[in-house]
């Protein structure tokens, strides 16, 4: 089918002093270039489904809206291999975080349910270019060796948005109003290009794609079962981050408060990555998977019994650390399952299936909420059970013998 691993990969030399310090240097610039792009969305998550409601939505209606910016982007991150290889690695950086800058500003200004729509479809398309290319370039860089630990530094500081962007939001969106958030996502989004510059080649670069096509990819049932529990488990996180503010507003917390309480959860999330980098190193990812993807589907079963500060806070802080497993274990996992030149195809296909989830998440809790705000919460325990079970079963037909 294509996916099967180089071996001949693992026996690259090792690299010189000079080498080391320059692959170092680049590894740093794309760790910022992943804190800007994760920042420059993280200030708007805790305030889009208030900013939403404000306007006049409701909670299914909400849930809807919300999932057309992952239907985009999961779509379009399909395809992103091949737009990489056509337009370069820069040149697909970039547009998308220009699109990005003005779809935000779009965002805010939107009413109409049509505009709405088509400008968080814009962002969706926007993240879809910057994601893939990010985690392609980071596991090009990573010696075999020390990938889980490349890998948990990157993800680390990619976090950092994570804990800095929810909290900056909120602040900023209680002092300014919510449309505020959105512009500080536009201003970030713009910091964030002269920082891919460094990493990506001038001109239309082509990135290798070793002709495989998005749909080759999920004849790999190992590959397959693993996109379908990534899949489940964001549409959980999906569920989280679209119907926890509105529940937490209903119990009396402020805009402020809520935002703290996504900053906690990506405090918890950031520290999981380094020590999850070494563990995956020493265990292997594959033994991390199911029980990170059932993590977040237990705590969102708390939900229903919060009531105060203290309790969200708790929640919150569970919630991260168990999420952050996924990302290093997931693209350890994936990076030992192909070659090098087909990275980017490959994780687009992965990341596609979680933002597909994205898509699914909020449509179907936005469905659930028509019987009651806790419902969405109640639906997370079904979709935990089936990703664990397409996680173990992925595990069980991984490759045996891996580089």
């Amino acid at each position: 089918m294509g996916l099967s691993p180089d071996n001949s990969t693992a026996a690259a030399a090792a690299p010189s002093g000079a080498a080391t310090r320059s692959s170092a240097f680049r590894l740093g610039l794309f760790g910022a270039s992943g804190l800007l792009t994760a920042i420059s969305w993280q200030v708007v998550v805790p305030v889009l489904p208030l900013h939403l409601q404000r306007i006049g939505y409701s909670a299914a209606a909400i849930g809807l809206l919300v999932s057309l910016l992952s239907l985009a982007m999961g779509l379009l991150e399909l395809e992103v291999g091949r737009i990489a290889a056509v337009l370069g690695r820069r040149r697909t950086l970039v547009g998308g975080l220009l699109l990005h800058a003005a779809a935000l500003v779009w965002a805010a200004e939107a009413r109409g349910a049509a505009a709405v729509g088509l400008a968080l479809a814009a962002i969706g398309s926007a993240r879809a270019t910057m994601w893939t290319p990010l985690m392609a370039g980071v596991a090009e860089e990573a010696a075999a060796h020390t990938r889980g630990r490349t890998f948990g530094t990157f993800w680390f500081v990619t976090s950092l948005g994570f804990l800095i962007g929810p909290a900056a939001g909120g602040l900023v969106a209680a002092l300014h109003g919510g449309r505020a958030a959105f512009y500080l996502g536009t201003l970030l989004s713009l910091l964030a290009v002269p920082v891919v510059f460094p990493i990506t080649d001038s001109a239309r670069a082509p990135v290798p794609t070793g002709g495989l096509r998005p749909w080759d990819t999920l004849r790999e049932p190992a590959f397959f079962r693993l996109c379908l529990a990534n899949h489940l488990h964001y549409a959980v996180s999906a569920i989280w981050s679209t119907f926890l503010p509105l529940y937490a507003s209903r119990q009396g917390l402020s805009v402020l408060v809520i935002g703290e309480v996504f900053a906690l959860q990506g405090l918890t999330y950031t520290l999981c990555q380094v020590p999850t980098g070494r563990l995956a190193d020493r265990v292997g990812p594959d033994r991390l998977i199911a029980p990170a993807v059932v993590g977040r589907a237990a705590a969102m079963l708390l939900v229903p019994l919060l009531h105060g500060q203290t309790a969200f806070f708790v929640v919150g802080a569970l919630y991260g650390l168990v999420g952050g497993v996924v990302p290093v274990s997931f693209t350890m996992v994936i990076t030992r399952m192909t070659t090098r030149e087909r990275y980017t195809t490959v994780m687009g296909v992965y990341n596609s299936s979680g933002d597909l989830g994205f898509f699914a998440g909020p449509l179907a809790g936005g469905a659930a909420a028509l019987l009651g705000l806790t419902a969405p919460f109640l639906l997370c325990a079904p979709l935990g059970a089936a990703a664990f079970l397409s996680a173990r079963s992925a595990v069980r037909a991984l490759p045996r013998e891996t580089p």
